[in-house]
Parts: structure tokens; sequence; C-alpha cells
């Protein structure tokens, strides 16, 4: 078993306690439509952090504080929880993504490496349960239009879908899928691609860097990764529970402090 804490974001704290909790109905919705209604820079990187925060804490991936991500951002007594098999353990690397909430983990020798929030598959064209090889990785990838349905797009392009840097997965049984950035950034956290799994530019051009070729990348639902061994979950340690404000003073302090 392995188990890794994960500090809370100053900005998730400020964001949250700007809103005092959304502890109305109206402000939870205005709360939600703000973060899957963004559109410009500003939001993007407010959303992103969301987004990266649900990862690192084996929460689903959407981009929404909701009940769950409140809790994860205000409890410091949690501990995040990855059950993983010895095949993995035994791994230099090893990336293995929760199609069901949307995370690619990153494993060292079976520890968390690293957690990254990711877009998959759409109903019409999920993201097979699969477990893959990576067998190239390729910087400024080309598009090619999807078998002549869209003009092709080349490498580098802004608007190329694939962004700036391509893993391909093993094609014994699949075709044509792979790791990659996106032109679309509010599309991450979504069902939505054509089966590939997409990522923040960013991210993928860090993963791009340190992950080697040959790496094992399994993909499964977590019903399908818990027959694998796999298991991925946060815990929470039970402790007396305190009102809303006396939490919210608890952190305001601690930021002047800071």
């Amino acid at each position: 078993m392995r188990f890794k804490k994960i500090g809370l974001l100053l900005f998730l704290l400020i964001f949250v306690t700007s809103f005092s909790f959304a502890e109305t109905m109206e402000s939870q919705i205005a709360l939600k439509k703000y973060l899957e209604n963004g559109y410009n820079e500003a939001n993007l990187v407010q959303r992103n952090t969301v987004l990266k925060f649900q990862a690192e804490n084996n929460l689903i991936v959407d981009g929404i504080i909701g009940d769950k991500t409140t809790e994860a951002i205000t409890n410091e007594n949690k501990i995040i929880v990855d059950i993983v098999p010895d095949e993995i353990i035994e791994k230099d690397w090893f990336v293995v993504i929760n199609k069901t909430k949307k995370i690619l983990t990153v494993y060292k020798n079976g520890e968390i490496y690293k957690k990254y929030p990711i877009a998959l598959g759409k109903s019409t064209s999920p993201t097979p349960n699969y477990k893959f090889i990576i067998i190239n990785k390729i910087k400024n990838p080309y598009w090619g239009g999807m078998g002549g349905r869209f003009k092709p797009i080349k490498g580098g392009a802004p608007n190329n879908p694939l962004g700036k840097r391509w893993m391909g997965l093993s094609t014994e049984k699949y075709k044509g899928y792979g790791i990659h950035g996106n032109s679309q950034p509010f599309s991450i956290g979504k069902y939505i691609s054509a089966g590939c799994i997409r990522m923040i530019n960013e991210d993928v051009e860090e993963l791009f860097e340190y992950l080697p070729l040959k790496t094992n990348v399994w993909i499964g639902t977590e019903e399908v990764l818990e027959k694998w061994g796999i298991r991925q979950y946060v815990e929470y340690e039970k402790i007396e529970k305190l009102c809303w404000n006396n939490i919210r003073l608890q952190y305001i302090a601690t930021i002047f402090v800071l």
C-alpha cells in the first residue's frame, strides 16, 4: 500500500473562503457556473488549478468545486491512497489512467510520482480499457485530419488538436491512440476526445521529458483497475467536527502568518 499526503493549495483556500464556502444554494450555483463557463486566460488558470487539485487528491476531475472537493480543500487530515500490484512496484516507471476519475498517475518504483488531470474519449469513441506500452514520442506532431475527414494541420500550429507533444501507444490491438496535448484547453476534465488521452499542454510537455519509451500504460475504469489490483482514493481521518466559520478563521489566520 502506498500513501502520499497532499498539501492544500493557497489559491483554492482563498477562492473558497471568499465565497464563504458557498453556504447558500445561489452562491454554489454561481460558483459552479463560474468554473464551468470560463472564457479567458485568467479563468483558465483558475480552472486548471482546480483540475490539478482534484487529480492530486484522487477526486473526480471536472473543474467544479462541489462537496467532495470542498472537503478535500478544508480537511487537512486526509491521506491519498494508491494500492498497486507488485508488477507496478517492480517497474522504474509506470502509468495508470483512471477513466472514472479522469486521472493519469505516474508511479516510480510503485510510489506516486505525479498525478495529472486529463480528458478522455466521448461515448461514441470511448478510450479503451487496455494495457498499452509507449512506442514513440514526437515533438510538434503532424495531425492527419482523421483519415481525410478534416484538413491536416502541421506540427506546432496553435490549432493542432494534438498540441506540441505526442506519446503513441502500442497498436497490436488498437490503432491510433496516444497521450497528447490539446488545442481546446477547456476540454480537460471531460469525455470529449476521439479516444486519445488529452492533457494540459504544460503537463504533457513535462511528462514527455521524463517518461521513457516502453513505459507501461494501463487504462481502465475503476472497476477494471480494481481487477488489475489497483485502487485509488482519498481517506479522511476521524476528527472532531468544527463549524465552517471556525475553519475559515483558522485558514485566514494561517494565511496572514505566512
